[in-house]
């Protein structure tokens, strides 16, 4: 009987891929991170408790109902971040959304929670159009995806509860909009951080009265530009902000 070679092995055999790690050759099932980087894989598990290290980062600055961050940016792992923003590994940013979104949901189920909006943090035009995407839009593309997932699994497929289920989807939604250019924050100092952010933010438009926003970008360093974010919203709407993150740096 003749063997069948599907198309994915034989892609790999002709271009074969590298873990964003350790530089290995990955296997045939391996995506983007080799098996054994990502069993080391410095996950923060703050979606497993309250006022974990970055929630404590926020107090006394702005009211953040939760924040999760998917690992701690150290060691080799930053290098996932850097092949994301400097080398436009946009399918490695959908992955690591993907994962984060599956740790949101764990979280949510166990606290009853639920989002309306998810809200990425927005690039300058100018940086944007550099880079060719907004990797804090591509993860929270992946954070709904996996939430609007979780939500259809709780409904029956009877008209009602579909009509249910469609309602309590939640939405990304670009009400934010960059209004000033700052360049890298990598080299500056908590207060220079801050200062460089201040009024950077504008808002769109739309009713976020009474509802719950998930704020979302790559990595949360300072909080500064979180935290720029979410007062922008507070300061027109009564509602409640929490926060994902990718990385954390602790």
């Amino acid at each position: 009987m003749r063997s069948i070679i599907s198309f994915k092995t034989l892609t790999h055999f002709f271009f074969t891929k590298e873990c964003v790690v350790c530089n290995k050759e990955l296997l045939l099932h391996e995506q983007h991170i080799c098996l054994s980087c990502y069993a080391e894989l410095p996950f923060t598990y703050f979606w497993k408790y309250r006022n974990n290290s970055a929630e404590i980062n926020f107090w006394g600055k702005v009211k953040i109902e939760r924040v999760i961050s998917l690992f701690y940016y150290i060691e080799n792992y930053n290098k996932l971040l850097y092949s994301i923003k400097y080398r436009s590994n946009v399918k490695l940013c959908k992955y690591l959304g993907e994962i984060l979104g599956e740790k949101i949901v764990s979280a949510n189920i166990a606290e009853k929670a639920a989002y309306d909006y998810i809200v990425p943090v927005p690039l300058h035009y100018l940086k944007k159009w550099r880079r060719g995407f907004n990797q804090s839009q591509i993860i929270s593309q992946a954070i709904c995806k996996a939430i609007n997932q979780n939500i259809a699994t709780e409904f029956s497929n009877n008209s009602e509860n579909s009509y249910k289920a469609n309602r309590q989807k939640c939405k990304v939604v670009d009400i934010l909009r960059r209004v000033r250019f700052t360049k890298t924050q990598t080299h500056k100092d908590k207060i220079d951080r801050w200062k460089s952010v201040e009024n950077a933010f504008a808002l769109k438009k739309i009713d976020l009265n009474g509802s719950h926003i998930l704020l979302v970008d790559d990595v949360l360093t300072t909080g500064a530009t979180l935290e720029a974010c979410a007062n922008t919203i507070l300061r027109k709407y009564n509602c409640k902000i929490s926060i994902a993150t990718l990385a954390y740096v602790e």
